[in-house]
């Protein structure tokens, strides 16, 4: 296993705090390396698969974790193995489709690393900070939005930080509370940034105008996800469960205050909601249950945009997760340990032109 410079998870449940830090490695260490070593599996016949990173870039994907959770059924109380994750943006394409962002380390600091679409030259380093962590374009791709953690062990905290996308190396702060900031995405005129706000557990959403600094509160809930064609007025976002240990995708209307449950299920956790740039669909990260000679683990998922019509795209026995559109809907970036007995994360892209015909 590579060794990685130190970062707070943000997991479904909870956000740990780690000294020493657990990596996508978690879920492989539980059984023989062998299955993880393909780069595609059976069930994922038809689509071509895209591998954008090399192991030299130490690209930075989820953590995992497998908690026991006990759980009452009746008069009984089980156990039951619950698989956490981070649910941050680790990768990030710019509005044309030129280039993509993922999140490297580099002299055991991780930063924002840029590089084209298309292949070709290497990565440029973009942030020159320690531990950046969770980011995203600005519609108008002029900007990118990151979060950083800053102080030390308990007492620190990530803050909301932003960067011109091609130039210069200054950096404006945009949200620095003792809380935590994170899960920052644009609204579509790019002038105010939606985000989550909390800490151990307790997360709000958040919107702050970049113009006027001003801030309101909306509701709970963790990544924030605009719906097109809205004016920015309605969002997906996660929320966890009340009663299952569980995420769930929400639909927010931030004008009238409307809450609706979109996609939730007894025995799998959901994050990462992002919609297609036609919205019609809904690309969702989630925890693919445990099956024979197969691993709990992480798997894409689609969904039409009203919740309905589910559709597996991976099935690989590694971890595929924080995925997102390409401007086209054509195509889709996503993190993956796949063709990785050890764990170590690469940027994939998948075709899925002839599954959303």
């Amino acid at each position: 296993m590579r060794k990685h410079a130190r970062i707070n998870f943000l997991l479904p449940l909870i956000i740990l705090l780690y000294v020493t830090v657990f990596s996508g490695c978690e879920i492989q260490k539980q059984y023989s390396s062998e299955i993880f070593k393909s780069l595609t599996v059976p069930e994922e016949g038809g689509i071509k698969f895209t591998q954008l990173t090399k192991a030299e870039d130490i690209v930075k994907g989820p953590a995992t974790k497998i908690v026991n959770q006990a759980v009452q059924e009746g008069n009984l109380v089980k156990q039951i193995e619950i698989l956490r994750w981070s649910t941050a943006t680790f990768i990030s394409i710019s509005p044309d489709g030129k280039m993509f962002t993922f999140l490297g380390n580099n002299n055991n600091s991780d930063n924002l690393f840029v590089r084209s679409t298309s292949g070709g030259a290497g990565s440029t380093q973009r942030t020159f900070r320690n531990n950046v962590f969770d980011f995203c374009y600005s519609p108008d791709g002029k900007t990118l939005a990151f979060s950083e953690f800053v102080g030390t062990g308990v007492g620190g905290n990530y803050n909301i930080y932003s960067i011109n996308v091609n130039k210069g190396n200054a950096v404006r702060q945009i949200a620095a509370t003792e809380a935590d900031e994170f899960n920052s995405v644009f609204s579509d005129d790019s002038k105010t940034i939606f985000y989550s706000n909390g800490n151990l557990g307790n997360y709000n959403i958040w919107s702050l105008d970049l113009n006027t600094g001003l801030r309101t509160q909306y509701s709970d809930g963790f990544n924030p996800c605009i719906m097109p064609n809205t004016n920015s007025k309605e969002l997906f976002i996660c929320r966890n469960a009340k009663n299952s240990f569980r995420s769930e995708i929400w639909k927010l209307n931030i004008e009238n205050g409307s809450e609706t449950q979109y996609i939730a299920d007894p025995n799998r956790s959901f994050s990462s909601p992002k919609v297609s740039p036609d919205g019609k669909y809904l690309l969702v990260t989630a925890s693919t249950p445990k099956s024979t000679g197969r691993p709990q683990n992480l798997d894409l998922y689609l969904f039409n945009i009203d919740g309905t019509g589910e559709t597996q795209l991976t099935f690989h026995p590694g971890l595929d997760a924080s995925a997102v559109w390409s401007p086209s809907g054509k195509e889709i970036y996503f993190i993956s340990s796949r063709g990785f007995a050890s764990g170590d994360y690469n940027v994939w892209r998948m075709n899925i032109e002839n599954i959303i015909k």
